[in-house]
């Protein structure tokens, strides 16, 4: 199911600062938990008055997107443009607060797990408002509202204070990289579309190791980074980074062709480009994952800590990942 979120920015007294809201107990998907603004794509959304009146043309919208750049479901122009239309509606509809369509900054797209009961193809935008700004009325769908800054709002689920779900974490990650005084430029610069095109590329360079090469690298279109397959019979997926399904399912298919079986992950850091994709192994197969001792301090799943020269919980008896380079 299409949908389209839009992160709220504006400045604050201690810099940047970001709108979450709290979903209602008595919703039946995602009580209680804090999200940004946002909802599925509806057909209306791509009529055709409600494109010409979005403000940006087709083609002004499927370049932000990043069309092309990687395997996006046939997403056409039209369907791009409709996004745009859904991310100002829904902001709108749950929160008072008027974009437009030219003010939205493209940033990722997230796939959420099979394994949930509603699945959606999620597009992530940005868009500043004035530092005056708040949220304006009572709406169905939003129980709470607060603005805070990316670092505030992580440590605030650190100490069990918000929930929030993976794409939530790497989003607030990537902005708070950026610093407390972040501005669009900045915004727009650090998820820019990247030029490498094409799907996930896995490549044997031994009976027990796999080099894969991920499109949707955080979640940013054109972006790729690396990642590993380690073990023969039990295969172990070292730093998933694509959050779309489209490596993960790929790395399924190249685990079956082999006759093994996938047994867990290892993220080497808490870097968003190295376990953004996290969420399809461990929720969407229910795969454990590890990580070194002191590495992950918290993280919206769970983890285990492996400490130097200890055998993973998972895969082959007796098997060691040593990480001697990581992003982060």
């Amino acid at each position: 199911m299409p949908a389209a979120t839009v992160v709220l920015l504006r400045p604050g007294s201690g810099g940047l600062e970001v709108l979450l809201t709290r979903r209602p107990a008595s919703m039946a998907f995602g009580p209680d938990i804090h999200v940004f603004p946002g909802g599925r794509v509806d057909a209306a959304d791509a009529d055709r008055a409600a494109l010409d009146a979005a403000g940006i043309s087709e083609a002004e919208a499927a370049a932000n997107l990043g069309i092309g750049l990687a395997p996006d479901g046939g997403l056409m122009p039209r369907d791009a443009l409709a996004h745009h239309v859904a991310a100002v509606r829904e902001t709108a509809e749950e929160t008072g607060i008027v974009i437009r369509a030219a003010d939205l900054i493209p940033l990722t797209r997230w796939v959420t797990p099979a394994s949930l009961s509603r699945r959606f193809d999620v597009r992530f935008f940005a868009a500043f408002v004035p530092g005056e700004t708040e949220i304006r009325g009572d709406f169905d769908e939003v129980a709470d509202a607060s603005w805070l800054g990316p670092r505030e709002a992580l440590a605030a689920a650190a100490r069990g204070e918000i929930e929030i779900w993976q794409p939530t974490f790497v989003t607030l990650q990537q902005l708070d990289r950026l610093g407390e005084r972040a501005d669009l430029d900045d915004v727009r610069a650090a998820f820019a579309p990247g030029t490498d095109a094409g799907g996930p590329l896995i490549e044997r360079l031994r009976d027990d190791l796999a080099r894969v090469d991920a499109p949707w690298a955080a979640g940013i279109p054109g972006r790729r980074a690396r990642g590993w397959l380690a073990g023969t019979a039990e295969v172990v997926v070292v730093d998933p980074t694509d959050p779309t399904g489209a490596t993960s399912d790929a790395i399924g298919v190249e685990v079956a062709a082999r006759g093994a079986r996938l047994a867990g992950a290892v993220i080497t850091s808490l870097a968003p480009e190295r376990h953004a994709g996290v969420e399809m192994l461990a929720h969407g197969l229910g795969l454990p994952v590890a990580a070194a001792r002191g590495t992950v301090p918290w993280a919206p799943y769970p983890v285990v800590e492996v400490g130097p020269g200890e055998s993973l919980p998972f895969g082959a008896p007796g098997f060691t990942i040593e990480a001697l380079r990581s992003l982060g």
